[in-house]
């Protein structure tokens, strides 16, 4: 038996072991099987659904009581597989910095997570663009949308 474990990477340079913070739930030993991260209430922080051996699931709630920002990306396929897997996305903030990330529900060993793409921006709020690579080869640019919200993308018609 083990007990969950949950890492914070720090600036890309170290690893640390927050499982502890996480509460006793988290830290409660047994057969694990899964963890799925979601956004069950549409709040901007993942949440995390854990399956274990001859339990119940575990449903962990994120507080979200910090002031950092966020953007989730639904992107939805026409020409490209209407749940859009396999789309590339890139986030430019206003000062320069860029986020990557891609559609795919495949993040762990029997688990599928949601779909729609996650970025969590910190401090910053300014977002110059969003461009989406779709799997039909299609490229499109979203020029300053709103941060704190669930950004809906249909690919563009070909």
């Amino acid at each position: 038996q083990q007990h969950d474990t949950m890492w914070r990477n720090r600036e890309g340079k170290r690893f640390e072991d927050v499982s502890v913070k996480l509460g006793a739930d988290f830290t409660e030993k047994g057969f694990q099987r899964g963890s799925v991260f979601v956004d069950l209430n549409n709040d901007g922080f993942l949440d995390i659904v854990v399956t274990s051996l001859n339990r119940k699931p575990r449903i962990l709630m994120s507080s979200g009581s910090n002031a950092n920002h966020w953007l989730m990306v639904d992107a939805v396929g026409r020409s490209s597989n209407r749940d859009a897997i396999g789309a590339q996305m890139k986030v430019t903030m206003a000062s320069g910095r860029r986020l990557f990330n891609h559609v795919t529900t495949s993040v762990g060993f029997m688990s599928s997570s949601d779909r729609r793409v996650h970025f969590g921006l910190g401090a910053e709020q300014a977002i110059a663009s969003v461009e989406i690579r779709w799997p039909s080869g299609a490229v499109q640019m979203i020029p300053k949308p709103a941060a704190d919200r669930i950004l809906k993308v249909e690919e563009p018609a070909q």
